[in-house]
């Protein structure tokens, strides 16, 4: 049987096209029953999520890139010239007409520069040329005279350098933190010398801009780093640089975004301070929301204090104390700026959801449950739950391992459906992950009942979809996590079943055309995991074979991608499990690692399935290693290994490419 399925058509079909030498590296239901949602219970808030209003947004560039003020003027002014020029304004014409007129010049001057930004920042060689001839003319020896011209509209001016230092903090560049720290650097150096151009000298504004860069690095000691900055200006007598609100801010967000197991520690500590400045009437400073929200995400990462007995502690808790802090703060100071939002509530069970603590999802939906009622009896948008929320609380079901959480999403579900069609909040509306994450949490649950519930629940999307109110059509997520349904239940003919789907999938892909749909290694490789824990019969051993055959020929042939790591062991699980050991298996033991190796395609998880065969022998001949050796992947010809991506996260991405 082996013979005639599956050797001979895995060594004509599946490997006679070579692989390139220039191949590129890869990147990557509601049912119709209605139940009484009787728990009360997610999507993770950014770091950058916040609550403040339109005017504060615009002044600190939280949540939208504003960095180009030289510019903007340049355009601005321009503009009023050439409206003034052109044809003039009308002795008689109407005042009102002239404000309205000189407002849409303004407001399309800062589209285009806002525009011209965007390319700004998308282009780090371009900043690199204009920072290096910046600090080139600026150095000692040179003309930096603010009459001195940078090209692109751009002078020896303080709003070059704050310019600068804010397109560095946005270019997402590994040395942006080092050029803004430089730019800084020298515009201490000019306010510090009897310079032609004294105006240079920075200001509070100047310092936050260049805290925000550091904090926006990722580096490890980002957190440190910008203290020492907040530091520098608190204790500078020699000019005014007290920090405000959103220069503290920053610095939070630095430890936030810090791996340091001290980083909350010291985010909380300088939250702290900030409430005690406020208190001592300092008119800059006040504690937000936005900043709190960053203090909370710090938590979120945290693991614990590493003791002799073990770890000690939980971030999600600590996190979760802070939404009490600040409720305690408002009521108590009347500072309403600091009363929790909608983003202070999602990061919280974003962190309970990512935790594992111990009733993590009830302690999830019990904050739903306050949210829902503060809303219920304030109707104040800030704090409405919206499908983030829920969705949230639905990957919080799925991640906890509880006995019944696949079926406390789903009712979860159904209550969003509810709130949507009654009209209690339509912001409640679900979307295409909300069902995905129902699908994970029956995927997860191990209960007899998953695959069943799994395809009511696809189903249920596509009557949905086409019934014209609902955005439901599933996606490739949708269908791969339907798979793995069946991959991980014990039902009999799994690769069959989850076979057909991936061609129900694949026809609904050929006549929508939807991106979306595409079929993507994660598909292929999900029937091809069912393929491997199939059980059952002669017969069930051969057609999971067949199918997991013909999953590898076909993405190999795909135009939509190529077999990875994960492609080829899985199919060497296949192999192992499947097959008894026989000359046939080794054959194609022997064919599916010369094309893996070919592809630059020997991850640990092909090297895992090579050795868990236990063939020895075979082992040390394709690999050239004992498998009882200890050695790495480095150590293999680099052509072997030149197109892996390892870590689950990392090939994620690679599919949203």
């Amino acid at each position: 049987i082996a013979g005639a399925l599956f050797v001979s058509p895995l060594a004509v079909a599946a490997f006679r096209v070579p692989s390139p030498a220039s191949r590129s590296k890869l990147h990557p239901s509601g049912n119709s029953r209605r139940h009484k949602y009787s728990h009360r219970p997610l999507i993770k808030a950014s770091v950058l999520s916040d609550s403040l209003g339109a005017d504060e947004q615009q002044q600190t560039s939280l949540g939208n890139i504003n960095i180009s003020e030289a510019a903007s003027d340049i355009i601005t002014k321009a503009i009023e010239q050439q409206n003034s020029q052109a044809n003039g304004v009308a002795a008689n014409g109407s005042n009102g007409q002239r404000q309205r007129n000189k407002k849409g010049h303004k407001q399309r001057g800062k589209q285009r520069n806002a525009r011209k930004n965007g390319k700004a920042i998308a282009d780090p060689e371009f900043l690199r040329k204009r920072t290096e001839t910046l600090l080139r003319m600026t150095g000692d020896g040179n003309d930096n005279s603010n009459d001195a011209d940078l090209g692109s509209n751009l002078k020896v001016e303080k709003k070059t350098f704050d310019w600068l230092i804010d397109a560095w903090s946005y270019s997402g560049t590994y040395d942006a933190a080092d050029y803004a720290l430089s730019l800084l650097s020298r515009m201490e150096e000019l306010r510090n010398t009897d310079s032609a151009t004294p105006s240079i000298a920075p200001d509070v504004k100047s310092y936050t801009k260049v805290i925000n860069a550091i904090a926006r690095s990722g580096r490890e000691d980002a957190g440190e780093q910008a203290e020492e900055i907040l530091n520098r200006m608190i204790h500078d007598e020699a000019a005014d640089l007290s920090p405000n609100t959103f220069t503290y801010t920053y610095v939070i967000d630095a430890y936030a975004r810090s791996p340091s197991s001290k980083a909350p520690h010291a985010a909380q500590r300088l939250i702290e301070e900030m409430e005690r400045l406020r208190a001592e009437g300092d008119p800059e400073v006040r504690p937000t929301t936005r900043a709190w929200n960053s203090v909370i995400s710090a938590w979120a990462q945290w693991k614990g204090e590493e003791m002799a007995w073990g770890r000690v502690g939980s971030g999600a808790e600590r996190a979760e104390a802070c939404l009490d802090i600040m409720e305690e703060l408002a009521n108590t100071t009347g500072n309403e700026e600091v009363r929790p939002n909608s983003y202070n509530y999602n990061s919280v069970i974003s962190a309970l959801a990512n935790s594992q603590d111990d009733g993590a999802a009830s302690r999830a939906e019990a904050i739903l449950e306050r949210m829902e009622n503060l809303y219920r009896t304030t109707l104040d948008d800030k704090i409405k739950p919206r499908t983030a929320t829920y969705n949230a609380i639905i990957d919080a079901w799925a991640k906890s391992g509880e006995p019944d959480a696949a079926a406390r999403a789903e009712l979860l579900l159904a209550h969003m459906m509810d709130l949507y069609e009654t009209g209690h909040n339509v912001d409640a509306k679900p979307n295409v992950r909300s069902f995905n994450s129902v699908l994970n949490a029956w995927a997860k649950s191990g209960n007899s009942i998953a695959p069943e519930q799994a395809g009511e629940l696809l189903t249920r999307m596509e009557e949905l979809d086409a019934s014209g109110e609902w955005d439901l059509s599933p996606d490739a997520t949708s269908f791969a996590t339907a798979i793995n349904v069946f991959a991980r239940s014990h039902a009999f003919g799994k690769a069959k079943s989850s076979h057909e789907l991936f061609l129900h999938m694949k026809e609904l892909y050929d006549k929508s055309g939807k991106a979306a749909l595409r079929p993507n290694n994660v598909v292929y490789n999900s029937v091809m995991n069912a393929c491997a824990f199939s059980v059952g019969d002669l017969e069930e051993q051969s057609q999971a074979l067949e199918i997991a055959n013909k999953m590898l020929v076909g993405l190999d042939e795909s135009p939509h991608g190529k077999p990875d790591q994960v492609t080829y062991g899985t199919y060497l699980k296949v192999v192992n499990n499947q097959m008894p050991p026989s000359e046939a298996r080794d054959q194609v033991v022997h064919t599916v690692f010369r094309k893996c190796a070919k592809d630059g395609m020997v991850g640990e998880l092909v090297l895992r399935q090579l050795r868990e065969m236990g063939m020895e022998e075979m082992y040390e001949q394709l690999v050239g290693q004992s498998s009882w050796g200890d050695f790495q992947l480095s150590d293999l010809p680099s052509e072997w290994t030149c197109n892996v991506i390892e870590g689950k996260r990392q090939r994620r991405w690679q599919f949203r490419r």
